[in-house]
C-alpha cells in the first residue's frame, strides 16, 4: 500500500495545485515512448504477445555520499552489510564524503594515502554505480591539512599543481565528475596565498590529467537564495576567463531553516541560464519532526527532479550513525525507516518508476510512456519467450523502438 494512504502520520498530499504542475513537468521532462515490435522471421507483425516492462534503475542519478568509515577495516560488518545494501537498493549514483578531500588523503607531508578513496571507488564500480570525486580542493582554511597552511607561496603552487594532476590521472576514465574547489563564496584560502588565477590552474590541470571529467562549481546558501546572486557573477566571471566549468553543484543542506518550494524553483531556474548541468550534491535536512523532514525531502525532489537543467541530487548520507548530522539521516540508528526514508522510496520506486505488461496489437506492437533509464523487457508467446536488456534515454527524441525476433 502506498505511504500517501497510510493511517498514521498524516499522509503528504499530491493533489496541490503546484505539485500537479510538477507532476506534468516531470512527465514531459523524465518520460518518452517505449515502442516494443514483435515479428517473426518474415518480419510479419505478431499480434497477442504478452509484452513485460520493467524498469531496473533510472537515468536521472539518485545518489548518496558513502562514509569512509562504513568501508573502514574492523567496521562492525553486521553493520556494513546492511548499510551497504541500503546504499545499493535505494541509489543509483555515489560520492566521496570524505575520502577524497585532501585533509584525509595526506593529513601529514607525503604521507599519501588513496586507500580509502580506492576502496570506496571499487565497491561503486562492482555495483554499477557511478562515483563523483568531492573534492579536489577546498577553499574554506579549517578544512585543508595543517602543513599545507605553513608553505610558501611557491611550495603550495607546486602541491595545488600536482595534486590537481596526480588525482586526475589516476581515476581518468573511472570517476566521471569532481568538484574542484569548493566553497568558493566562503572561503578564499587559495586565492589569497596565490592570486585568483590559482583557479583558472586548478580547472586547467584537471582537465589536461582527464579531458573527459566534468568539473564542477559547488557551493551552499544557494537553494535558498542568500548567496544565489554572488554565486551567478562568480560563475559568470570564471566562464568569462575561460576556466572549464562544466557543471553547477548546488549543496542543499537545510538545516533548521524553511525554504520555501517558490525560493527553489527561483534558484534552479536562475542558474539554468548558463545551460549547464546542475546537481543537488548535497542534500540533508533537519527539522523538529519527522512530517516537516519529509515535506522538505518531498519539496526538493519534486521540483528538481521537474527541472530539465538538474541532472541528479546525491543525498549526503542516510543512516543516522553514518552521517554528518545523524537527526538529517532518513534511517535511525536501528536501520528504521523515517517518513522521509518512506517518502523517497515512494517517490523513486513507485511514482517517478515505470514497470508495465500487456500484449502486442495486430500491428505486433506494445507501446507505453516510461520514465528514462535501463529497462529489461520480456515478450512471452506460446512456446516462446526473449529477455533483453536496454537503455532508454532522454537522448533518443523521445521514443525508443525494440524489435523482438520470434
Amino acid at each position: 500500500m502506498s505511504i500517501f494512504f497510510a493511517k498514521a502520520p498524516t499522509p503528504l498530499s499530491f493533489i496541490q495545485a503546484n505539485q500537479l504542475k510538477l507532476a506534468k513537468q516531470i512527465a514531459q521532462t523524465r518520460m518518452g515512448n517505449i515502442v516494443i515490435e514483435v515479428v517473426n522471421s518474415q518480419q510479419q507483425p505478431i499480434g497477442g504477445v504478452e509484452v513485460k516492462i520493467e524498469q531496473v534503475t533510472h537515468e536521472f542519478e539518485f545518489g548518496t555520499a558513502l562514509s569512509t568509515q562504513m568501508f573502514a577495516p574492523g567496521n562492525d560488518p553486521t553493520d556494513r552489510s546492511r548499510y551497504l545494501q541500503l546504499a545499493k537498493q535505494l541509489f543509483n549514483a555515489t560520492v566521496h564524503e570524505n575520502a577524497l578531500k585532501w585533509d584525509a588523503m595526506e593529513p601529514q607531508r607525503g604521507q599519501l594515502s588513496y586507500a580509502d578513496a580506492d576502496r570506496i571507488l571499487s565497491w561503486s564500480k562492482a555495483n554499477s554505480l557511478p562515483l563523483r570525486g568531492h573534492t579536489i580542493f577546498w577553499e574554506v582554511e579549517q578544512w585543508n591539512p595543517t602543513w599545507l597552511k605553513s608553505l610558501s607561496p611557491q611550495d603550495l603552487r607546486s602541491a595545488v599543481e600536482r595534486r590537481a594532476t596526480e588525482i586526475c590521472g589516476r581515476y581518468r576514465g573511472r570517476i566521471r565528475e569532481y568538484d574542484v574547489l569548493n566553497e568558493m563564496l566562503h572561503g578564499d584560502f587559495f586565492r589569497q596565498r596565490l592570486g585568483a588565477d590559482i583557479v583558472k590552474t586548478m580547472f586547467q590541470r584537471c582537465h589536461a590529467a582527464d579531458p573527459s571529467a566534468v568539473l564542477y562549481v559547488n557551493d551552499y546558501d544557494i537553494l535558498n537564495g542568500k548567496r544565489l546572486d554572488d554565486y551567478v557573477r562568480q560563475i559568470r566571471s570564471l566562464l568569462a576567463q575561460g576556466v572549464p566549468v562544466g557543471g553547477i553543484g548546488i549543496q542543499a543542506h537545510i538545516l533548521k531553516e524553511t525554504v520555501a518550494p517558490a525560493q527553489i524553483q527561483h534558484s534552479l531556474d536562475t542558474l539554468a541560464q548558463f545551460n549547464l548541468p546542475i546537481k543537488i550534491t548535497e542534500f540533508s535536512t533537519q527539522t523538529a519532526t519527522e512530517q516537516e523532514q519529509a515535506q522538505n525531502l518531498l519539496n526538493v525532489y519534486q521540483i528538481a527532479f521537474a527541472h530539465p537543467q538538474v541532472k541528479g541530487i546525491l543525498m549526503w548520507g542516510f543512516w543516522e550513525k553514518a552521517h554528518w548530522v545523524p537527526q538529517a539521516a532518513i534511517f535511525d540508528s536501528s536501520f528504521r525507516p523515517k517518513l522521509a526514508a518512506k517518502v523517497y522510496q515512494e517517490l523513486i520506486f513507485r511514482q517517478w518508476w515505470t514497470q508495465k505488461s500487456g500484449n502486442t496489437n495486430r500491428n505486433g506492437q506494445f507501446s507505453t510512456r516510461a520514465f528514462f533509464g535501463r529497462y529489461r523487457v520480456t515478450v512471452k508467446g506460446r512456446n516462446w519467450s526473449r529477455t533483453r536488456l536496454f537503455s532508454f534515454s532522454s537522448q533518443m527524441n523521445q521514443s525508443r523502438v525494440l524489435k523482438f525476433i520470434k
